[in-house]
């Protein structure tokens, strides 16, 4: 406290008064209940009591200023002047007395800071004499009270003088009323002076001479003054400015009066940051003698009482934490000279002063919620400041090693002087728990470890138990240093989680890893170790050398081997290995900052496209070296080849005696890779035959040892679980010589004709090479079937010496055209066999015949046929084109993969007919396949693959080169009658599941009448109603049957079976023969719906409207006001403000209904014209799809015409006045009002603009949407999925907005006229609202409508899509080959 904390309050008594009432006077002190306005806030302030000191006769009252500062204190806040003068007594000596008084109120009334009162007692007898005293003159007589009154009475305020009555409690009061008044008009001048000479002092600042002690000084008389009122707060602003100012000087260094910093006497490091009579600090503020230290350790200590007393503990700690950190800081600065150990010395003295303190405190406070946890963290970080300084003075007392400040890493770090290992320093502590610590290392162990376990106990208390398992630590690290192993592993195991490491737990671990070493604990220290490098993160750069040298010992050192699953390394990106074998290379990443050398590193790949049980493949490398960023690996094997994609799923790597587990797949990232063949492993191929298949196998440069096995499985028979073919499910194959280099054998296979036509056929096979045993596994597609069916017949002659006729027939039995080169016949009969060759490309079901006529029926004949596929010549052709571009882009090893990728695209989008009347290659474009072929590669095979498919894309390929296969069978001869079938379908063009009409035509030969069965059999329809009909066939016949197709795409006919019924009661098949002529083929096209599909599209319509209906409102308001006042924002407000957030749903109902009209009739329309308009081959040119789309608009438009008007009228009725409102109740109740008031006809107003905006919108919209789709799937950025509809979308949007807002302004003007509309057609409204408006009003509305527009066409495509690829997905059955 500064000196008393009472106010002094002057009594003069020159009349003996005091005695009299002393008693009274003192017992109505303290003054309370006071309420003033001097604060800093200038408000009225309470004031609960205020303590005054009396003093009698013992200060004079002059006119003398205060000047000196801190001595308003010392001078009298009231002066009382105690006066009391008889009737009874003479008139001079009453003048005399009463000019006394008149004097001595004139000088306290000059006196500054200080108020006055003069007291006047009445003798005891003057009321007995006024009794027995005859009357006055009028009664007018005055008293002595009055008279003074009267000589004070020029002064404004004449409560200076109060008369007061002993004996009377009323007249107490009234003098106490007074008291009051006047002590509350003392203080408030009494601030007002110290108030403005703190303003004249801080506007002085600048000018030379100025000193910071006088301000100081005179800001602590008002602190003073505030702390006798209680207000301590107010004494704590006035301090905070002292403190604020002090650091202002600090940082411009204008502290010149500041003689010295201080510090380093005896007893400094010892300080009670409370007691301020250590020192005589006023005093030495007074003389400008107190030193920078004292002076702040005497501030510190005015704010921590003041806190204190306010119970503002939390606020008290927070300053102490920054007064330690900042003066201990400013301590050590050069200059100060003061030592290292007396800075440690005095903020380990102060932490556990401040830590008394709160512990004093708390006890008080245990009742409020939350302040105990808050003191007791406070009180731990105070602790823990205090052990860091026992770190630096045990140090310097040699009671710690040099270096053990280095290794201490706790969460806190105090800045600390460098210190060598032979520094010898001899700590000068006066403390004298320290001075007795620093005298042993038992009792410094002790204070340390008693420190520690305090700091641990209040961090507990506090919650934070992290900050105390780093004290326990710090216990730890002490035993550490004393060679105590056992009792640092005992504490620290408990605090090392066995999870995952923090900051704080790393170093508990490092500390733990040394005492397992130590202890001889070699898999634990490993653990450790590996989990330190695993977060080095948290570690400097020498301690992760440490552990890593540590590391690389701890490997080899651990007596067993172990396997275990680490972070420490990382794998990276991987890549087909295009340089060696069969391999991949993987990018490494390891965390231990030196080279490791791994003895073998493996990776586990599993095949990332099967359907079957998952193929793991091992590669691996040996003798790694691991740098200590990235390294790249390079893994491969010989034994296996197995060209395909592949999931790298783990790493191995081996090092020491250590297997390390490095997870590469994860749910974020996987990590996919496709590999080629292996280039030293065998080539299979397959060549079909009737019945037998035969099978090449082609050794490459290396040699195949003999009792190579393969096993043959097709593509749903589990090929992986057997592979032994015993089964059924599979063929098995043994080469039993060996194969040398370069060279081949053949191999056959019988068939037994149930197989298709073509297949994926899986391939197996285990082969040695030179003693070591390999594997291959790959899959080919193969014909079971040639794409030729044979027949032959004999027609014998009708008269006997006529000659038998024989007929060899070559039909085309696959989509694929054949060329046919030669077909000959050299039977056992004796004629010259018959040849034909020159023949053209056969299409599906088109023959070609060679007749002779022979003498004698052979049994048999032998048929000899060299052809041709077209696909065969592309292949070819296509097969050395990729040859070459691989090798010009160095992509040599993806030769063969590229081939079978760009032939299943030759495959399923090829134009047949197109290819040969054109002679050249007509498919889908290559470019796009850049992006599926260099799936999974790095970037630079990405970019050689998209050069090669742009360059492929420009070659032309020949039709008419020959790439010739023969064919040889023995056909076995009888005479039968045959029929010849001619098979067309009278509906070309079909979808899948609807029934087509097919017409069969029989025409037979011989004798006539007979009676016939007619079969129709086929895999890919189903035939509706009778499959088979009974007829009498006179010459020729025409039968109709029902088929219904049961997939998409280019389907064949069905078989055509036909039976004679014979005289013995049995049915035999006659021999039936395809007519010359051509035959149709059942075309169904994909993207063709039902009708009945369309109706999801219009609830997909009114879905998307639901979102977009508010921007459709907005749409209409805009274009139904003239001028430029409505903009966007002017009409959202106004429907706010008159209908609320709903009226932007005006006209939902109408709106349905539109979407249900309007949208299905569209959409239903332009699929089937779609249908109807398409050409043979399927295409649909864009100006066909254009005129659908526009026909398709305008049945939409007129269906939709009735529900557009009440929608536009409901939508705009909310911008009329009250009187013209139509108040439509719903949709339904519009749609008969408008017909009841303005007829049937007022149904379909404005239904030309409104028809000729449909047209636009849905040929701009479904054509732009299609076009779109198509530009976009012709790059190689898109692919058939969710991506391209959203694109493609989004683009038809903009464009029909664009196209079709002129006639949606002239649609809703005139739909919104009524009856007295001034526009009489369409063009004359484009010309009366451009004449008026300007052109620009024509596209009023654009924004709101694209952005309706948009998320509607958006959403209806996207539903189209998806409902169409369920549709098919479910009802339609899809082949699909798949090459690798």
């Amino acid at each position: 406290m500064l000196g008393t904390d009472k106010l002094k309050f002057s009594i003069t008594d020159e009349f003996g008064l005091w005695p009299r009432i002393e008693k009274e006077f003192t017992s109505r002190l303290p003054l309370r209940n006071l309420i003033w306005k001097g604060g800093i806030t200038q408000t009225a302030q309470f004031v609960s009591q205020l303590a005054v000191e009396i003093a009698v006769n013992q200060e004079s009252i002059s006119g003398e200023e205060i000047v000196l500062p801190g001595q308003q204190q010392s001078h009298a806040l009231l002066h009382i002047c105690l006066v009391t003068i008889g009737e009874h007594e003479s008139d001079t000596h009453k003048a005399e007395a009463r000019g006394r008084v008149k004097a001595w109120a004139l000088k306290a009334a000059q006196h500054k800071g200080a108020s006055w009162l003069v007291v006047f007692v009445p003798s005891t007898n003057e009321t007995t004499q006024r009794a027995s005293a005859g009357p006055k003159f009028l009664n007018m007589r005055a008293t002595i009270y009055d008279r003074l009154r009267s000589d004070i009475q020029s002064r404004k305020d004449a409560n200076h003088v109060v008369q007061l009555r002993p004996e009377a409690i009323d007249s107490w009061n009234s003098l106490f009323l007074a008291v009051r008044e006047r002590a509350v008009q003392g203080l408030e001048d009494r601030v007002m002076t110290l108030g403005e000479e703190i303003r004249r002092l801080d506007a002085n600042r600048m000018l030379p001479g100025w000193n910071y002690c006088r301000f100081f000084m005179v800001k602590e008389t008002l602190v003073s003054l505030y702390r006798a009122l209680g207000l301590n707060d107010e004494a704590l602003a006035q301090y905070d400015e002292l403190e604020a100012a002090f650091f202002q000087l600090l940082d411009a260094r204008q502290l010149a009066w500041f003689s010295k910093f201080g510090g380093g006497a005896d007893g400094d490091d010892f300080t009670d940051i409370l007691n301020l009579s250590k020192k005589p600090y006023r005093r030495q503020i007074a003389d400008n003698t107190i030193s920078m230290f004292d002076f702040r350790l005497y501030l510190f200590g005015q704010q921590s009482r003041l806190l204190i007393e306010m119970r503002q503990f939390e606020e008290f700690v927070v300053r102490a934490q920054r007064f330690v950190a900042t003066l201990s800081l400013a301590m050590r600065e050069p200059g100060t000279g003061l030592s290292a150990a007396f800075v440690a010395a005095w903020s380990y003295s102060t932490c556990q002063n401040i830590v008394e303190i709160c512990e004093g405190v708390q006890l008080a406070q245990a009742d409020r919620s939350g302040a105990g946890r808050v003191l007791a963290a406070a009180k731990a970080e105070f602790l823990t400041s205090a052990r860091q300084q026992l770190d630096l003075l045990g140090t310097l007392a040699r009671r710690l090693p040099p270096t053990y400040l280095r290794r201490s890493n706790t969460h806190t770090r105090v800045t600390t002087p460098e210190l060598s290992d032979d520094a010898n320093i001899e700590p000068n502590v006066t403390n004298p728990v320290l001075a007795e610590a620093l005298g042993s290392d038992e009792r410094f162990d002790q204070v340390y470890v008693r420190t520690c376990e305090q700091a641990t106990q209040y961090y507990l208390e506090s919650g934070r138990r992290r900050f105390a398992q780093v004290l326990q630590g710090d216990i730890a690290q002490l035993h550490i240093c004393r060679r105590r192993w056992s009792d640092a592993v005992r504490i620290l195991r408990p605090l090392v989680p066995a999870d995952s490491l923090h900051v704080m737990d790393v170093h508990l671990a490092e500390r733990l890893a040394v005492c397992e070493r130590e202890l001889g604990h070699k898999d634990a220290c490993l653990d450790l170790v590996l989990r330190l490098v695993e977060n080095s993160q948290f570690l400097d750069a020498q301690s992760c050398t440490q552990h890593a040298a540590m590391l690389e010992e701890l490997v080899n050192e651990v007596p067993a081997a172990r396997q275990i699953q680490s972070k420490l390394f990382r794998a990276g990106d991987v890549a087909a290995d295009d340089e060696a074998g069969f391999g991949v290379v993987v990018d490494i990443r390891s965390k231990v900052p030196r080279t490791l050398r791994a003895k073998r590193i493996e990776a586990l790949l599993v095949a990332g496209n099967r359907d079957v049980q998952q193929l793991e493949v091992t590669m691996d490398a040996d003798d790694v070296e691991l740098s200590s960023d990235l390294t790249r690996v390079r893994l491969g094997t010989d034994v296996v080849s197995c060209p395909g994609r592949f999931e790298v799923q783990s790493l191995r790597i081996f090092i020491g005696h250590i297997e390390f587990i490095v997870p590469v797949s994860n749910p974020n990232a996987r990590r996919f890779v496709r590999l080629n063949a292996h280039p030293a492993s065998p080539r299979i191929t397959f060549y079909p035959e009737p019945k037998r298949l035969r099978v090449k196998v082609a050794a490459s440069n290396a040699p195949i040892d003999a009792g190579m096995r393969i096993w043959l499985h097709d593509a749903n028979s589990h090929l992986l679980q057997n592979r032994s073919g015993d089964d059924g499910t599979g063929m098995t194959l043994t080469v039993a010589d060996a194969v040398a280099a370069d060279s081949h054998a053949m191999l056959e296979v019988a068939l037994d004709g149930t197989q298709p036509a073509s297949g994926e056929v899986s391939v197996y096979a285990e082969y040695s090479v030179d003693g070591e045993l390999r594997m291959l596994l790959d899959t080919e597609l193969v014909e079971f079937v040639p794409p030729l069916r044979l027949s032959a017949h004999i027609e014998q002659g009708q008269q006997p010496d006529s000659a038998s006729i024989l007929q060899v027939r070559a039909q085309c039995c696959a989509l694929d055209p054949v060329r046919l080169h030669t077909l000959c016949t050299d039977g056992k009969a004796d004629a010259d066999s018959a040849q034909l060759s020159g023949r053209g490309f056969l299409l599906f079901a088109e023959t070609a015949t060679v007749v002779q006529a022979i003498d004698t029926v052979p049994s048999s004949v032998d048929v000899h046929v060299e052809f041709s596929s077209l696909l065969d010549v592309l292949q070819a052709q296509i097969n050395d084109y990729v040859c070459s571009l691989a090798a010009e882009h160095k992509l040599s090893r993806h030769t063969r993969y590229l081939q079978r990728l760009i032939m299943a695209h030759v495959r399923q989008t090829i134009d047949a007919p197109a290819t040969l009347r054109e002679s050249r290659l007509v498919c889908e474009p290559f470019a796009p396949l850049w992006s599926l072929a260099s799936q999974d590669c790095s970037q630079e095979v990405r970019a050689a693959m998209r050069r090669l498919f742009h360059k492929l894309s420009g070659q032309s390929l020949d039709t008419s080169c020959s790439c010739q296969r023969s064919l040889d069978m023995t056909l076995e001869l009888a005479l039968v009658t045959p029929a010849y079938v001619t098979v067309s379908l009278d509906s070309r063009f079909c979808r899948a599941f609807e029934a087509a009409s097919l017409r069969v035509r029989l025409q037979l030969d011989g004798t006539s009448g007979k009676r016939l069965s007619v079969m129709v059999v086929s895999s890919e329809c189903m035939v509706a109603g009778a499959a088979a009909q009974e007829v009498s066939v006179r010459g020729s016949v025409e039968l109709h049957f029902s088929i219904v197709p049961l997939a998409t795409g280019y389907l064949p006919l069905p078989e055509v079976i036909c039976h004679e019924y014979t005289d013995d009661l049995c049915w035999t098949r006659l021999h039936t023969m395809l007519c010359d002529s051509p035959s149709s083929l059942c075309v169904l096209q994909n993207d063709s719906l039902p009708v009945i599909c369309s109706v999801p599209v219009g609830f997909a319509a009114c879905a998307a409207n639901f979102f977009t209906h508010p921007l459709d409102l907005l749409k209409v308001r805009l274009q139904t006001t003239k001028g430029a006042n409505g903009g966007l924002t002017t009409v959202v407000r106004s429907i706010i403000s008159q209908q609320g957030v709903l009226g932007f749903y005006n006209g939902i109902s109408a709106a349905v209904l539109r979407q249900m009209t309007y949208s299905m009739a569209r959409f239903a329309t332009y699929e089937e014209l779609k249908k109807q308009m398409s050409s043979p081959d399927g295409s649909l040119p864009f100006y066909r799809m254009a005129v659908a789309g526009i026909t398709a608009g305008a049945v939409g438009g007129i269906c939709g015409t009735p529900a557009d008007i009440v929608l536009v009228r409901l939508q705009n009725d909310g911008s009329l006045p009250a009187a013209q409102r139509r108040n439509y109740k719903n949709a339904f109740d519009g749609l008969f009002r408008i017909a009841r008031a303005e007829g049937p006809l007022g149904l379909f107003k404005g239904a030309v603009p409104n028809v000729s905006r449909a047209m636009l919108m849905t040929g701009a919209q479904l054509c732009s949407y299609d076009g779109f789709k198509q530009l976009l799937l012709s790059t190689p950025y898109f692919s058939e999925g969710l991506l391209l509809h959203f694109s493609a979308s989004f683009l038809s949007g903009f464009v029909s907005t664009t196209i079709t807002s002129p006639f949606d302004v002239v649609k809703t003007r005139v739909m919104n006229a009524g009856s007295n509309s001034p526009y009489r057609n369409l063009f004359q409204a484009m010309v009366l609202i451009t004449k008026e408006e300007g052109i620009r009003a024509l596209y009023k509305g654009w924004t709101p409508s694209f952005v309706r527009m948009a998320p509607q066409t958006i959403l209806t495509f996207i539903f189209l899509e998806q409902f169409r690829n369920f549709y098919w997905n479910r009802y339609s059955i899809r082949k699909q080959v798949r090459f690798e």
